[in-house]
């Protein structure tokens, strides 16, 4: 079907993008939160009425959560996934598009007989930087929501079960009890691993694109 509003060799603009983004991550979220809980749960050892330490298998895991919460209980955490990955996303393609053009725009201001065009190829170090900054972006801005998240998911599911606390509950309480920087604990070392693997992403998906068209 013809669109009637872009042409098929017309570029999507930045808004589009970004919006196209947002609503990939809205639904990747959904797949992402019952992987991300039992992994956080499994991440975190469980103590023991005898004082041992015990870390439960995956299927272990998956059938306490069901028989405390059903199927309900393996999206616990889901806005704060929903909010990290819609944000996120949008941000992950929006910066990348934006600093890819922002270098375009420069190489044409030097050389003026160039005109500056989205399917221009960018030299691989510009092409890395600009999943560099996208994966930044991508891990900063949102990283408040992620922490409680995992705050929620890492719970224990036997005794959250008397009372359990909302994303607005839990972010709260990690407010008042640390502040800003209590939200961002661990995002240093996060933003610094997604640097150089979003910028491997990008290209990569850069060098396939200009492969297989």
């Amino acid at each position: 079907m013809q669109s009637t509003i872009l042409s098929n060799s017309d570029p999507l603009p930045l808004s589009a993008l970004i919006t196209c983004g947002a609503v990939s991550g809205a639904f990747t979220s959904l797949i992402l939160t019952p992987i991300e809980l039992v992994k956080c749960k499994m991440q975190v050892p469980i103590e023991t009425t005898n004082g041992r330490v015990a870390r439960p298998g995956l299927l272990t895991l998956v059938g306490t959560i069901y028989r405390h919460d059903g199927i309900r209980g393996f999206w616990r955490g889901q806005l704060g996934t929903l909010i990290r990955e819609t944000g996120g996303s949008a941000a992950w393609f929006g910066s990348y598009e934006a600093v890819s053009a922002a270098f375009r725009k420069a190489r044409a201001e030097m050389n003026k007989s160039v005109k500056a065009t989205k399917e221009d190829a960018l030299p691989i170090y510009q092409q890395m930087f600009a999943g560099a900054i996208a994966g930044m972006s991508y891990n900063f801005l949102f990283y408040p929501a992620d922490t409680i998240k995992s705050r929620m998911q890492t719970e224990d599911v036997a005794t959250s079960q008397a009372g359990k606390r909302s994303f607005i509950s839990v972010g709260r309480a990690l407010w008042t009890q640390h502040g800003l920087k209590g939200m961002y604990r661990g995002c240093g070392i996060t933003v610094a691993r997604a640097a150089p693997s979003s910028a491997l992403i990008f290209s990569i998906y850069e060098g396939l694109r200009r492969t297989f068209g």
